[in-house]
């Protein structure tokens, strides 16, 4: 069982009004939690390379002091969070939907499936949602807290710009929230957490998330749990769950990936 390494944010942090955060937080440009924010991503970023992590902490500090362009490096990063989150998130939408329940329930792999089958960005095939979703599934329910509240953010800011001093809509990356908004990254990872701790396949004994090697959230963190947005499949995705067959794992099959499903 590993625990992230991370200080408590100062107690009583309760977030009611998203909406109201992420103006106030996003109007300013300024992180207000670099002490959280800083591990935070470096966990993200490289769950299984302490190494790394270590290295690269002068460089996230570097982005408080005004070095804002991503690395190279980062911007692949973040292509596979947003894959894994793609992932996580429609496995909950299955569950709350309650699809599938007479063949097994809902596993990564029929996720992976309808992803690769309904998103359109480029290189969203099974393949690649395979490798992202074995390289960050030990921090899936973080990078999917930053995707979706990146997600909400850029509409926000569209619908109504953050101002002279504030971060652009085009700007607002799942890494730059992670930086901005560790608290409330942390608040939604809870809920991410919990569900995927609790959510065991039919036929398996292990829950989706692996309980010894997900970088859980330490219970003192001063934050309380939000809970995740629930979507539903679309027409494109209830088709492609109808064409599955019992035993079939999809493109993923003749793939060199292997997939390892939780």
């Amino acid at each position: 069982m590993r625990f992230m390494n991370i200080p408590p944010f100062e107690p009583g942090i309760e977030i009611l009004d998203f909406e109201f955060l992420i103006r106030t937080r996003l109007s300013q440009a300024i992180g207000l939690r670099q002490e959280q924010a800083i591990p935070l991503v470096g966990y993200m970023a490289w769950p299984n390379d302490a190494e790394t992590r270590a290295a690269r902490v002068p460089a996230l500090q570097g982005w408080f002091e005004g070095s804002k362009p991503i690395r190279a490096g980062l911007r692949q990063v973040q292509t596979d969070w947003v894959r894994a989150a793609d992932v996580f998130n429609i496995h909950l939408d299955l569950t709350e939907g309650g699809h599938q329940r007479r063949r097994g329930g809902p596993s990564i792999g029929k996720a992976i499936e309808i992803a690769a089958g309904s998103i359109r960005a480029r290189g969203a095939r099974s393949a690649n949602l395979w490798r992202a979703w074995k390289e960050y599934k030990d921090v899936a329910h973080l990078v999917t807290a930053a995707t979706i509240i990146s997600a909400e953010a850029r509409l926000t800011a569209k619908a109504k710009p953050f101002g002279d001093f504030g971060l652009k809509a085009d700007h607002l990356h799942p890494f730059t929230i992670a930086m901005m908004m560790p608290d409330f990254v942390i608040s939604l990872a809870l809920s991410f957490q919990e569900y995927g701790l609790s959510n065991t396949p039919q036929s398996r004994e292990l829950p989706m998330l692996d309980p010894e090697t997900l970088w859980r959230i330490h219970s003192d963190m001063n934050v309380v749990a939000v809970p995740p947005p629930v979507r539903k499949i679309n027409s494109k995705g209830i088709a492609l769950l109808n064409e599955r067959r019992a035993g079939n794992r999809g493109r993923a099959k003749s793939s060199k990936t292997t997939p390892v499903s939780r």
